[in-house]
């Protein structure tokens, strides 16, 4: 079991980069802690995460009033290597020296320990409610400073490029190691998947632009080896997969008419797992409901706020179920050869009369053995009036003779 302590700043978006990056299944968020079992094959990619700040294996879960005896006899020798340090999380307020005196004492058996506040090996981190008390080791901390590499800190600048730390969110997001992005700018978000060493292609209309994105991935060093840049209409491309973009808009986007085609056209380009940015002044549900094709769906939505006038709809996109990955055609009647009408009228000719004879016959057979019973009813029905006036006739004579 782990924990992953997210960033506050946007949770829904931390809580599904984490998810579909590393795969995943039945996390649990309290406050902004991720409880989840990370798979093995996808530790190796904690390190690429965004927007966690830290990543915790779970040791244990014990009682609140056990914990002292917890920390002196469980074998954190199999952790130590050089150094170790105990720090608590609570909101009430926990000597982290003492804590750590257990832990020293457990130690002390083995080696002589050693403890580092700044840098251990061993980092323990206690988190102590009401009842229970868990007990976890750092496994990853995030240090990565993503203000070096703001828009306005590259060789060329574009106006409308997003923060690093949400491009970076984007990539991982997507889940994939050869990215496409149609609208790629100055190459703000293909710049983060190229630090990864994730393989891409850049697509833009402006041949300028592109030249400037290549003198951004340069100043980054990014291998040439790994990416392309393309002059192309990206509303005449087709099947397009694997895609991460921010799609263009302007201080006159909100006037502008020609921007609703655009996305319009876009989106029908699309043929898989896409992550598709659009500012929320933009009919997005109603452009997403006409134009997106039927093999895709909608997975979420995110808002994503970044100053008054802008806030960004992170929208994820993916192939329906059943459809794996391959487009799905509408089903059309196709029109009978001579032969197969042959067929069908020699089957008809054939059993069809059998059918309707026996149907005929049974009606048929219903309808006498009706006949039937409503004769002995009637019958049945006359004997009984009959007896009833024989009987009514001897009454009255009877009364008469009286």
């Amino acid at each position: 079991m782990h924990l992953i302590l997210l960033s506050g700043e946007n949770l829904r978006l931390a809580r599904l980069e984490a998810e579909s990056l590393l795969k995943l299944e039945n996390t649990r968020l309290e406050d902004n802690y991720l409880f989840c079992t990370i798979p093995t094959e996808s530790m190796q990619l904690v390190n690429r995460l965004s927007y966690a700040r830290k990543v915790y294996e779970i040791v244990y879960v014990t009682a609140r009033s056990n914990l002292e005896a917890s920390l002196k006899e469980y074998p954190w020798i199999n952790f130590y290597e050089k150094s170790f340090c105990v720090r608590v999380t609570s909101n009430e307020h926990y000597d982290e020296r003492y804590y750590a005196g257990f832990v020293w004492d457990n130690l002390e058996k083995s080696i002589r320990p050693k403890v580092d506040l700044i840098n251990p090996d061993l980092w323990i981190e206690i988190f102590i409610n009401k009842e229970t008390a868990t007990a976890t080791r750092l496994l990853y901390h995030n240090f990565e400073n993503f203000e070096n590499r703001k828009a306005h800190l590259r060789p060329v600048l574009h106006p409308t490029a997003m923060h690093p730390k949400m491009a970076r969110a984007l990539v991982n997001i997507l889940a994939c190691d050869n990215i496409v992005d149609p609208f790629c700018g100055a190459c703000g978000i293909l710049t983060e998947a190229g630090l990864l060493g994730i393989h891409f292609t850049g697509y833009d209309i402006d041949k300028k632009i592109l030249e400037d994105a290549r003198k951004n991935l340069e100043y980054y060093d990014i291998d040439s080896r790994h990416y392309k840049l393309i002059v192309a209409d990206s509303t005449k491309l087709k099947n397009l997969k694997n895609v991460v973009t921010d799609l263009p808009y302007g201080k006159s986007s909100k006037k502008s008419t020609g921007l609703d085609s655009l996305y319009a056209k876009f989106l029908k380009t699309l043929n898989g797992r896409s992550v598709v940015v659009m500012p929320s002044f933009m009919p997005y549900k109603k452009l997403l409901d006409k134009n997106l094709p039927k093999t895709l769906m909608v997975l979420t939505i995110i808002d994503h706020y970044v100053h008054k006038s802008l806030t960004r709809k992170i929208i994820l996109i993916d192939k329906k179920k059943g459809s794996d990955n391959k487009i799905i055609k509408p089903t059309i009647k196709k029109k009978k050869t001579h032969k197969v009408e042959k067929i069908i009228k020699h089957k008809k000719e054939k059993h069809f009369p059998k059918r309707i004879k026996h149907y005929k016959t049974l009606k048929n057979k219903v309808i006498n053995h009706i006949k039937k019973l409503t004769k002995v009813r009637s019958k049945k029905v006359a004997k009984i009036k009959h007896k009833n006036s024989k009987k009514s006739s001897k009454i009255m004579v009877q009364k008469k003779h009286k």
